[in-house]
This record gives C-alpha cells, sequence and structure tokens, in this order.
C-alpha cells in the first residue's frame, strides 16, 4: 500500500515542497525559452529579414545566442530563490548566478560590437577605403578589449573584491606582464602609424629590406604581404615602421631607363638626326609623360664609351600598371631600333682593336 507523501520531508536539508516549485520553475523556464526559439525567434528573423537594411538581421543573431541563455540562468536564479538555502550556501549561489547573469549581458554586448562597425565609416573613411576595414578591425578589438575589462571589473566588484586594492596588489606582477608584452605594445603602435601616416594600404606594391610583394591585410599586430612568388609572408607592423619602406604603389608615373650604344663610325650628323627624331617620337607618344612639372625627360649623348656612342634615354610612361609599362617599353625598342637602322647607322658591341707597329721579320707575307 502507497503511503501519502509527505511534503514537509526534506531531501539535503530542503524541503520536498520547496526542491518541487524550483523544479517547476525550471521546466517552466524551459518551456518559454522553447517557445521563445520556436514562435519569437522565428517570428523575428522573418520580420528583419524583409527589412532592406541588414543591421537588424546582424543585431538579431548577434543576440539570440545570449537571450536563449538568459532565460536558464534567469530560471535557475528563481528558482534557487524559493529554496531555504544556508547563509553559507547563498553565499556563493547568488554571486554565482549573477555573475553569470552580468556575463551573458556583456557577452551580448560584446557580439553587438561588430554589427555597429559602420559607425566608425564616418571617422575611417578619411583615410581611404582601402584603410577603412583596416581600422574597423583595430577599434573593434579595442573596444572588445575595454568591454571585457568593465565586464571582468563588474564581476569582480559583485564577489565584493575591491578592483584598485587589486590593482595595486599586483602592481608588480602587472609590470612585468606589460614588459613581456611590450612587443605587442609596440605592434600596436606601430599599426597606428602606419594607418595614420598612410605608409601603405591594402593592394599597394611596397619593398622593404625583408620581402617585397602586393599588401593583403593590415591587422592589429602584423601586417600580411603576398610575394611575386605568391607566397604570404607576415611582417610584425613594429619591424616595417622601424624599417625602409618603399611604397612603389603611390608611384604617379613608372621610369624608364636605358641607353643606346651606337658605333663609333657613326657620324656627327647621324647622331644628329637619331637625337632628333628620338625625341619626336617620345614627346609625341601618347603614353609617355613629357610635362616637365611633373617628370624629367633625359633624351642626350651620355659618354664616349671604350667601345661606343652612347646615348641615354630617361623618361616616364603615364601608367603605372607594369603589364602596361613593358608593352609600351617593348613598342619603345621596336621604335629605335627602326630610327637607327633607317639612318644608316647600327649598334655597337664590346670589341677591342689591336694595332702592330712592325711585323717580324720572318712573318709570311702571304
Amino acid at each position: 500500500m502507497l503511503q501519502s507523501w509527505d511534503w514537509n520531508s526534506t531531501l539535503w536539508g530542503i524541503p520536498l515542497i520547496d526542491l518541487s516549485l524550483a523544479t517547476l520553475i525550471l521546466l517552466v523556464t524551459l518551456l518559454f525559452r522553447t517557445l521563445f526559439a520556436k514562435v519569437v525567434v522565428k517570428q523575428f528573423r522573418k520580420l528583419t529579414s524583409q527589412t532592406e537594411n541588414t543591421l537588424d538581421d546582424r543585431i538579431f543573431a548577434a543576440l539570440e545566442i545570449p537571450i536563449k541563455l538568459i532565460f536558464m540562468v534567469l530560471g535557475f536564479y528563481l528558482a534557487t530563490k524559493v529554496l531555504d538555502l544556508t547563509a553559507e550556501t547563498d553565499a556563493i549561489i547568488t554571486p554565482a548566478i549573477r555573475s553569470i547573469i552580468i556575463l551573458t549581458l556583456f557577452w551580448a554586448l560584446y557580439r553587438c560590437i561588430e554589427p555597429f562597425t559602420f559607425l566608425f565609416e564616418n571617422v575611417t573613411s578619411m583615410f581611404g577605403p582601402e584603410l577603412t576595414q583596416s581600422l574597423n578591425n583595430l577599434f573593434i578589438q579595442i573596444l572588445k578589449i575595454i568591454l571585457i575589462l568593465i565586464g571582468l571589473t563588474v564581476i569582480l566588484y559583485e564577489w565584493g573584491i575591491n578592483v584598485l586594492g587589486l590593482l595595486t596588489g599586483i602592481g608588480i606582477f602587472g609590470a612585468a606582464v606589460a614588459f613581456a608584452a611590450k612587443e605587442s605594445l609596440a605592434n600596436i603602435f606601430g599599426t597606428l602609424t602606419i594607418v595614420f601616416d598612410k605608409m601603405f594600404k591594402p593592394g599597394d606594391w611596397i619593398m622593404t629590406p625583408d620581402v617585397e610583394g602586393h599588401v593583403e591585410e593590415i591587422g592589429s599586430r602584423a601586417t600580411k604581404v603576398r610575394t611575386f612568388a605568391k607566397a604570404l609572408v607576415t611582417v610584425p607592423n613594429a619591424t616595417l615602421v622601424n624599417s625602409a619602406v618603399i611604397n612603389w604603389g603611390e608611384m604617379t608615373n613608372r621610369r624608364i631607363k636605358m641607353r643606346i650604344a651606337l658605333e663609333y663610325r657613326t657620324s656627327r650628323e647621324q647622331i644628329t638626326r637619331i637625337l632628333q627624331r628620338l625625341k619626336d617620337y617620345l614627346y609625341n607618344h601618347s603614353a609617355i609623360e613629357t610635362d616637365p612639372a611633373k617628370v624629367v625627360t633625359l633624351i642626350n649623348l651620355e659618354d664616349f664609351n671604350d667601345s661606343s656612342i652612347d646615348i641615354l634615354l630617361y623618361y616616364f610612361t603615364k601608367t603605372i600598371q607594369w603589364s602596361e609599362w613593358m608593352q609600351i617599353r617593348e613598342e619603345n625598342m621596336l621604335e629605335f631600333i627602326k630610327i637607327i637602322e633607317e639612318e644608316g647607322a647600327a649598334f655597337a658591341f664590346p670589341s677591342q682593336q689591336i694595332y702592330v707597329e712592325k711585323l717580324p721579320s720572318d712573318f709570311p707575307n702571304d
């Protein structure tokens, strides 16, 4: 025969009626969480998908998991309140639950930082579209660190820990950590220097004593450079700031420098005509920049070399694209060959002439 249930009996020192009520609260909370996930979340997701912008979608996606978690945390918190806990147990359980609630709230804020990156664009846009993403990433990381520090401070305060006293007590340890992290700090300041001084931006072709290639990404700690061999090199920003960096991506024009070596038998009249034709050709070429306010153009006799009379060609193209530059250079060289041939001259090559003053007496004459 079943005995009647004694609601006044206890389990682990807690009345069964209180345990039953706490269990009921947890079940109701779980039920609400399930309904929220299947009904409310689904409906909100449907509403946000119908709007023109994606901000609400990203915010809702960021808050969805923390909101679901907060249901369970609040349910557990309410369940503990109906239990007649001892003062020692309550002194541990209550701050722990409050800490979890605080952690959940700061976690929600943490996840909402990235959807609001558009707020930084008004500030970062002045540095150009290429650097906007790098600056946004830097600001996001700084905000995340600040939010983590604030959340940690609030949780410590919840446990009755004096944060200022704690910081004072670990001053020596903090100094040691700061010393160990000096390279990380140097890289962060290096990032700020690269961005605010506009040393380079993603897509630029740079050359340093250690690496040469195109910048793919400027991170908060390092810059990724894709070399011409298609290898990815990661360079600490502090190293880049302290190195000589040539930014070929900031070229206004691309230089062509070459020498034409003519034979010594070329006459003065031939050289004069060749020089004039070279000048006429280059100064009238649509792809060659000859504005003296922008570039220096030199087409002159340079030297009497050992085996040749040298003409210096020093000029710039309007394009800075390597493939286009090579095409223009090839076209120019073919035209230079044509001019030399049409003027009856020829290109010189290294040679030597030996003069013998007197032949030996026994040297054959035929």
